[in-house]
Formats: C-alpha cells, structure tokens, sequence
C-alpha cells in the first residue's frame, strides 16, 4: 500500500519551486471551503446580515413608538378636550343650580306673600258675609214691618260670593229708600174682616197706603199689623171720594190736585 505524502520537515519534502503553488492553491480554495457547504439555506447570516436585520428590526420599533406616541398624543388631546368640556358643563350646572336656588327662594317668598294676601282675602270675605247676611235680615225684618212694596223681594238667595251677596242687599236696600220717597201702586192680598182680599194699594212711601178693590166698589185705608196687611174699609163717603181721587191721580186719569185722605186708625183710637 502506497504511503501518502507528507509536508513535515523529513523524508520527501518538495523542492521550493514546488511549495509555494500548492500553498497559493490551498489559500484559493479556503474561502470555497467556508462559503459552500452540505445546507446553504441552514448557514449562518453574515456580519452585514446581521447588522441590517437589526437596524430594520430598530427602525420597525421606532416606526411603532413613533406610531404610539402620536395615537397618544391625540388621546391626550382628545382627554383634554374631554376634561375641558366636563368643567365647563360642570360650571354651567353649577350656575344653573344656584339660579335654580335663587328662583326657588323668589318663588317661596311670592308664595308666602299670596298665602298671606289669600289669608286676608278669605277673613274680608268673611266679614262681608257677615255684613251681608246682617243687612238681609234687617231687610227682613224691615219687610215684616213696611207696606208691599216699599222693600223689593230679596234676590240674593242663591248667591253664594259674599261681595255679590252684599252687593244685592245694597241694592235692596237703596230700591226701598227710593220707594219710600214716592207713591207707587202695588197688586196685594190683603185682611178685611175675616178674609183676605186682592187689592190694587195706593202707597205714599212708607208712612200710609190707601186700597181699592178690582171692581173699584170698595176703599180703605191699609197697616201692618204683625206682619200682616191689614185693610179697613171707608166710612165716611168724604173718605171714599178722596182715595178714588187719589188713585186717578195716580194713575194718571186725573190733573194733580191736593186730596186730603184719612190714615189708618186701630181698632180702640
């Protein structure tokens, strides 16, 4: 078996010429050697591989916190924007609260006001319905003692409003005065004897009356007496002559003239 060759000082070492190409040849094939291999897909990146990867790896890392920083930025704005909204509608509320409270104390001092206008209104009230409810009686009372006629039927039975009630019985009131300053003429039923008897009555006011019947056949002189109107027929044909004539006067059939008429005399004078 052929023993190799060896480049170790000793047996078969080649001439000088020989050397250096074998020694170029080897430093030639080296960077073959390293460069080429069984898997090149599986060799290691280079230097400058390597050196790029972490500069786009840095550059894709600035990209994004550049990236965040700006999304945070208008979050931030947006909170501000936010924040700044919030105090103003807080402000705005505030104020509209104090105003609120403002107004409500406005509206608790008008209130009690009008609770204490309301107050005197209904003690006024109830002192002209007292008023009121006195006159209607002294009214009453005038009417059981009067002729008819002199004081008007009382209309304020079905008013209910004290100032209109009170009004009404004013109103009563001043019609019975002016009748009591004038001679009317009134339809009545009147007592003569033991029965009662439509009469026309010939009032002066409210100091004498004088009656005649419908048929004109029989007059008299008239009262009150206990509420009631009372008649009492002519005696004299004097008396007779002077209340028709009055009547006619008063009615119109006759000229204005002075008549002396009798009064009203009770039983005993």
């Amino acid at each position: 078996m052929p023993q190799p060759h060896s480049l170790s000082r000793g047996t078969h070492t080649p001439p000088r010429g020989v050397r250096l190409p074998l020694l170029a040849a080897c430093l030639m094939t080296l960077p073959f050697a390293v460069a080429a291999g069984p898997d090149d897909a599986q060799s290691p990146a280079t230097v400058p591989e390597q050196v790029q990867a972490h500069l786009a790896a840095a550059h894709a890392a600035r990209t994004e916190l550049a990236k965040e920083h700006e999304a945070w930025a208008m979050e931030k704005e947006r909170l501000e924007l936010l924040a700044s909204t919030v105090r103003s509608e807080a402000e705005r509320f505030r104020a509209a609260a104090e105003e609120a409270k403002s107004d409500e104390a406005k509206l608790r001092s008008r209130t009690e006001a009008l609770q204490a206008q309301t107050q005197r209104l209904e003690h006024l009230e109830a002192m002209i319905d007292t008023v009121a409810e006195r006159l209607e009686k002294a009214l009453d009372a005038l009417t059981a003692k009067s002729l008819p006629g002199v004081v008007p039927p009382d209309v304020a039975a079905g008013i209910t409003e004290p100032a209109r009630r009170l009004a009404a019985g004013a109103g009563r009131l001043d019609q019975a005065r002016l009748r009591t300053q004038r001679a009317g003429i009134e339809l009545v039923v009147g007592t003569l004897g033991e029965r009662q008897v439509t009469v026309r009555l010939l009032r002066a006011g409210a100091v004498a009356a004088w009656w005649m019947t419908l048929d004109g056949k029989q007059t008299g002189t008239a009262a009150i007496d206990a509420g009631k109107l009372v008649l009492t027929l002519s005696k004299p044909p004097d008396n007779e002559t002077a209340i028709r004539k009055a009547f006619a006067i008063a009615e119109g059939h006759a000229a204005p003239d002075w008549v002396l008429l009798p009064v009203h005399q009770t039983q005993g004078e």
